[in-house]
């Protein structure tokens, strides 16, 4: 880790993410969870880290922000300034549990952007991604906190025992503390954005 200050390409995914998740078709918990996010991040963190990782599902990035370019507009930017952080992404994976598909182990991958362990480390809030495989299913479970996703690809989500519903590229939802909430994907790889506070107060 690093003392500086923001880099540009850091804040430039900010504003991005920013108006996305802000945008007024955005439904109103959503823009309520991740406006008190960015409003946060209005102060930077001074602490920042230097270098990223690669896990082999983080392949999926690459045609992920291919299709996000090919769409224009702010999701082809969002594309852009991912594609402008990501050599700086450290990524991980998270456990598997019920229902997850048998290839979710190896087939996933999440990267904080900002956050604990992030490319801007600070304990308040967290900005991630999370990448994953074709005809992957993430495990059922129970969000710790209340949480806003921008997809930027494709995906089917399902909170408790309702539907799956399909949320399309730039179609910011929510799924609120305590929901449980799972996610998958089918020909083509996911990619997700989400944002969320380290506390219970969304």
């Amino acid at each position: 880790m690093v003392w500086g200050s923001r880099p540009k390409t850091l804040q430039n995914l900010i504003n991005v993410a920013g108006s996305l998740f802000l945008a007024h078709d955005v439904p109103v918990m959503a823009k309520y969870v991740a406006g008190k996010i960015f409003h946060t991040l209005m102060k930077p963190s001074s602490l920042y880290s230097a270098g990223g990782n690669i896990l082999p599902p983080a392949e999926h990035l690459a045609e992920t922000l291919v299709e996000a370019s090919r769409r224009g507009g702010t999701i082809g930017a969002m594309g852009d300034a991912i594609l402008a952080i990501a050599p700086e992404l450290r990524w991980y994976r998270s456990k598997s549990g019920p229902f997850a598909s048998v290839n979710f182990a190896r087939d996933h991958a999440h990267a904080s952007i900002i956050g604990p362990g992030g490319i801007e480390d600070r304990d308040d809030v967290y900005v991630g991604l999370t990448v994953m495989g074709p005809y992957s299913r993430f495990p059922d479970h129970r969000r710790k906190y209340a949480t806003a996703y921008l997809p930027l690809s494709r995906v089917e989500v399902l909170t408790d025992d309702g539907d799956w519903t399909v949320a399309d590229p730039g179609r910011a939802f929510f799924v609120e503390e305590g929901r449980e909430f799972a996610m998958r994907c089918t020909g083509n790889p996911l990619l997700l954005l989400w944002c969320q506070r380290t506390g219970s107060e969304a």
